[in-house]
């Protein structure tokens, strides 16, 4: 498997979930709150998973992109359940 197909498609999978926990993490960090940012993260998500997808491509291999995108998936969902795991 080192089609660029596949690797589109594990950009296209797994970076929807990436792009929206990022943004979360980013409007998470603001001063106001989600509430003053949430309008921004909604308008800078679209784009995002359009990078993503685009810096998919360039992997050497589809395995190491599916890795790659699932290993930060994981980071940017488990730093979003930290302070949870942490207050309980």
């Amino acid at each position: 498997m080192t089609g660029m197909g596949t690797k589109w498609l594990a950009g296209t999978v797994l970076g929807l979930p990436l792009s929206v926990a990022l943004c979360t993490l980013a409007i998470l960090w603001l001063p106001g709150g989600w509430e003053s940012g949430v309008i921004g993260a909604l308008l800078v998500c679209l784009p995002l998973w359009a990078v993503i997808i685009s810096v998919s491509v360039l992997f050497r291999s589809s395995a190491r992109a599916w890795g790659v995108l699932t290993a930060s998936n994981a980071l940017s969902f488990g730093a979003l359940w930290l302070p949870r795991l942490l207050v309980a």
